[in-house]
């Protein structure tokens, strides 16, 4: 259990956890219902509520049968064809942060998953556990170093391409310095504990490896809690299921 240091417990992480599946189910509630007011056609008993929007988006995103949804779905969710279609740069920085991104957050509630496993020894499943974290190593360092190809596509853009930048909002800044900054303070963190994919030993100095372990599960909790939900980036959820609803096109 050497990741969690500097106070920063298996139970007290545990109950991070919760909170932050809190939050989102939260947020998630709160755009449904305020999206739900944009809808019609329902009894008006149902109007402007969570239930609304869901059995709308349903009735749309159905409208031409199942497959048209499975092929949508594939095409213009998983794909991304249409961001290909106006530049495949841009295609190239959403697929990596896209599904590195969320492969490291499928990794993560794995790893933690497997430390409540071994944490209780769980069916007597522990020695089967470590063995599933340590088969993790590698798919987290290929995934973080997907997603650190993504974002740095995304800052260098922003940097470079004066059309780009002058479009920047504080938003982006946030959203996008915060997931570069992440990525950075985990890679650190995973270099300066030693034996690192790729780098070896060259950054190894395992003192400071639980200061940017720390640094970097708070601000992964900041962003997945306070940023995500609340702003202008439920994005990540609203345009897919708008995409869905849409059936494709543009």
């Amino acid at each position: 259990m050497a990741f969690y240091t500097l106070g920063l417990t298996f139970l007290i992480v545990i109950a991070l956890t919760v909170v932050v599946l809190a939050i989102w189910i939260c947020g998630l509630y709160f755009n449904f219902k305020k999206w739900g007011i944009g809808s019609t056609g329902y009894q008006d008993e149902l109007r402007h509520s969570f239930w609304l929007f869901v059995a709308t988006w349903i009735h749309e995103a159905f409208k031409d049968g199942i497959w048209v949804f499975i092929r949508t779905l594939i095409l213009d969710v998983f794909l991304l064809r249409r961001t290909l279609r106006r530049s495949p740069t841009r295609w190239i920085m959403h697929m990596t942060i896209f599904y590195g991104f969320l492969s490291l957050a499928a990794l993560s509630g794995l790893g933690l998953f497997m430390d409540i496993i071994e944490h209780y020894d769980l069916l007597g499943l522990t020695p089967q556990a470590e063995m599933v974290k340590d088969a993790m190593q590698l798919p987290f360092d290929i995934f973080g170093y997907i997603l650190l190809f993504g974002s740095t596509i995304s800052v260098a853009r922003r940097l470079l391409l004066k059309d780009v930048r002058d479009n920047t909002t504080s938003y982006d800044v946030i959203l996008i310095g915060g997931v570069f900054l992440i990525t950075i303070t985990g890679f650190y963190a995973e270099w300066i504990r030693g034996n690192a994919f790729l780098v070896g030993d060259v950054f190894a100095n395992p003192i400071y490896a639980p200061h940017f372990a720390l640094i970097h599960t708070v601000l992964a909790l900041a962003l997945f809690a306070f940023i995500l939900p609340w702003s202008r980036y439920i994005h990540v959820i609203a345009a897919p299921l708008t995409i869905l609803a849409n059936r494709g096109g543009e």
